[in-house]
């Protein structure tokens, strides 16, 4: 895992542990703040990955306590904090980590995870053994062990593009969850969770005026809190309603902060003349746009897939990755828009809720000509969510109960074209929560959505399951791959907190998306065409490319010896048929697929 940290490395050895780290530099780049690292007291060895953002405050904090410090990183800060206050100081911190706490004494160990799972941290159990890294590949180079791919899990990823939940693409493998942290003892291992923040509990009796003011306050200090680094840093602009806010408040900290933008040479998916208005809005002097072309997209397609340690179906992250390698010899650090869309409502999906009512008694007849005239009336489209991909796939999610619908929305296929492409148990396709179905990680969230309004059990759902696996999973891989750490403000505790407990009116009105974003957008003056655009995503027209630069991948498909067992071929020609002539449009699946391809042939010992 030299690439997530390529500034140093160390390790920690003890009868019958291991702990290993790989560094990069961002706070306090002495040799004193290396790791794994050893407590004041001696008892407590951390390996730490992430930022905590808040740990000049928390520093304070535990100086009074009587603490004295010998670095100025925030690793020290963490460890000091977990010797003082135990595990209850993980829900005292603000940042993305994913740590590993030995203690020396009573020989207890612990793993944990932030609040939204913007750092990844997989481990198994096994009966001799116990494993975790911050990456799948590391886990895999045990060669004292079998590893099999986890056939259900594979279905699971061809639906959603993801391994979603504590999913992973082998047997025995896990993530741990979001806001969790386990505990290894002489009696076993124990799961907790330390943070799980509900849309609509404890809900705001607040003005709107007064709501904008405090979410603001919030984002600015977030923003202020992820601009402490000890290196070179920016902030990716797209010229989205995200990325312009993000720019607004940072440029307002540092009016010479850099930004840096991807332009596209297909001209509809291309928004840098958006970024270029926000740009000229504030009079910056100090920006970079590079250029995505055909030739570079296939340049950095086939390294990033060859580069995933699990398969993810995201076409926006070879964007991602594209820009990371682009601007890495610049910065070390970038600032990102990620969690806007999750905490502020700001998918499409959000619209589909004035729908649900109706269609959710519907008799499945009815839905199925209703499907059945989608797709013969409206043509498919290569573009970005086109009409006849949305009402397919909204329609797709009934009658199905929530939150399985919510996930049907989302899914890269539908379920009866999954179960025939994917042979297997009629059972484990059915619309059911139980043990060993396609929806079952769901299992927990009816109870969860009990008291909340449709628009936050969506809310929930994006926030406890898409963020993690898709959206922040999609940029830890696409640059730390390239050794640049990637921050999101979006994703602070205290902010995201907030925000699920202001009423749905902030959020959606009608027709209207990110009701708030937009509004603190116009009084920040920036130009009325930003605030009113449309969602575009950070994507590219791989779709369209798949009939044409991407032709080859598609059709090896039918021929390719790593899904032999897992797909039937005859209906794999049937969907590749079908997206190559035009008639639908299923480039997530396929894209999924060849995902799958490049990550088997980098661990062909995988069985």
């Amino acid at each position: 895992m030299r690439h997530r940290g390529p500034d140093a490395g160390g390790e920690y050895v003890s009868a019958g542990m291991y702990m290993g780290h790989r560094r990069l530099k961002i706070i306090d780049l002495s040799e004193k703040a290396s790791q794994p690292f050893c407590s004041s007291d001696g008892r407590y060895i951390l390996s730490f990955n992430g930022e905590i953002y808040n740990y000049l405050e928390l520093r304070e904090e535990l100086k009074l306590l009587g603490c004295v410090f010998r670095t100025q990183s925030d690793t020290e800060v963490f460890l000091e904090a977990f010797r003082v206050w135990g595990a209850s100081c993980f829900n005292r911190f603000d940042g993305m980590f994913a740590a590993a706490i030995h203690d020396r004494l009573d020989d207890v160990h612990y793993l944990v995870r932030d609040h939204f799972g913007q750092k990844p941290l997989y481990f198994t159990e096994q009966k001799d053994f116990f494993a975790y890294a911050s990456e799948l590949r590391a886990i895999l180079s045990l060669n004292f062990h079998s590893w099999r791919i986890d056939r259900d899990a594979f279905r699971r990823f061809i639906a959603n593009s993801c391994y979603y939940w504590n999913n992973s693409p082998i047997e025995g493998v896990y993530k741990l969850l979001p806001g969790h942290f386990l505990r290894l003892a002489a009696d076993g291992v124990s799961d907790h969770c330390y943070f799980d923040s509900r849309p609509g509990r404890n809900m705001l009796d607040i003005d709107d005026d007064l709501a904008g003011e405090e979410v603001w306050r919030l984002f600015h200090q977030s923003c202020e809190m992820a601009m402490r680094s000890d290196v070179p840093y920016g902030v990716f602009l797209s010229g989205g309603i995200d990325s312009a806010l993000l720019y607004t408040a940072c440029h307002q900290i540092n009016p010479d902060v850099r930004a840096f933008c991807v332009a596209m040479e297909e001209r509809d998916y291309d928004e840098s003349h958006k970024a270029k208005s926000v740009l000229a809005h504030f009079n910056s002097q100090t920006h970079r746009f590079f250029t995505q072309t055909k030739a570079s997209f296939l340049d950095t397609f086939a390294t990033y897939f060859q580069s995933l340690d699990e398969p993810h179906g995201d076409p926006g992250c070879v964007n991602s990755y594209f820009l990371a390698l682009s601007c890495k010899p610049e910065i070390t650090v970038a600032l990102c828009g990620n969690g806007a869309d999750e905490v502020f409502a700001g998918y499409p999906p959000f619209w589909g809720l004035y729908g649900a009512v109706v269609c959710s008694v519907l008799p499945t007849g009815v839905l199925r000509a209703l499907r059945k005239s989608v797709s013969s009336i409206i043509p498919a489209s290569d573009g970005y969510l086109g009409v006849q991909f949305k009402l397919l796939n909204y329609l797709h999610g009934f009658p199905a109960p929530e939150p399985a619908r919510f996930q049907m929305w989302l899914q890269s296929i539908f379920v009866d074209e999954l179960a025939a492409l994917c042979p297997g148990e009629p059972e484990f396709y059915l619309p059911t929560f139980f043990k060993g179905t396609l929806f079952d990680y769901l299992a927990e969230f009816p109870e969860s959505f009990s008291g909340m309004s449709s628009v936050q059990r969506l809310l929930y759902f994006y926030q406890k399951v898409f963020l993690p696996e898709m959206i922040c999973m999609d940029t830890d891989r696409a640059t730390m791959q390239s050794s640049l750490e990637v921050r999101s403000p979006y994703l602070s505790v205290p902010l995201v907190e907030f925000v699920n407990r202001l009423p749905d009116r902030l959020k959606i009105q009608k027709l209207h998306l990110k009701v708030l974003p937009k509004r603190l957008l116009a009084l920040q003056g920036v130009p009325r065409n930003i605030v009113t655009q449309k969602k575009q995503g950070f994507t590219l027209p791989v779709a369209r490319w798949m009939k044409t630069i991407l032709r080859d991948h598609v059709t090896s498909l039918l021929h390719e010896e790593m899904l032999e067992g897992l797909v039937d071929v005859d209906i794999l020609r049937i969907i590749v048929d079908a997206h190559l002539s035009g008639k639908r449009n299923y480039y997530r699946v396929i894209l999924n697929l060849i995902a799958f391809c490049y990550w088997r042939k980098n661990f062909p010992y995988v069985s």
